[in-house]
């Protein structure tokens, strides 16, 4: 089973419409950014065996435009933001554009 955004536009901040919860049996994230650099985060399972899907967020991390394939164990979900918000940018530029596969 898999789990997609597909070609969002990244928000200034986390929201519902960014974020994947309640995976399950997930240990690969796809994720495909253009325009400009976001911030990622991971929600990872404390519990080992893997059959719960709340779990607490790791550390945010950065990124620039282009392609990623994470490999990790326990991942229960996954959120993106914009790194610089909406009102920060210049005339004419636009916020990342962004495709995560969850599987």
């Amino acid at each position: 089973m898999s789990w997609a955004l597909n070609n969002i536009t990244a928000p200034d901040a986390y929201t519902a419409a960014s974020t994947l919860t309640n995976l399950k049996g997930v240990t690969r994230i796809n994720l495909d950014v253009t325009n400009a650099g976001i911030y990622w985060q991971l929600q990872r399972s404390s519990h080992p065996s893997g059959l719960y899907t709340e779990g607490s967020w790791d550390t945010e991390v950065f990124m620039s435009s282009g392609s990623r394939s994470l490999f990790r164990g326990g991942i229960t979900g996954f959120r993106v933001r914009a790194a610089v918000p909406a009102a920060s940018l210049p005339a004419g530029v636009s916020q990342a554009q962004v495709t995560v596969e969850a599987a």
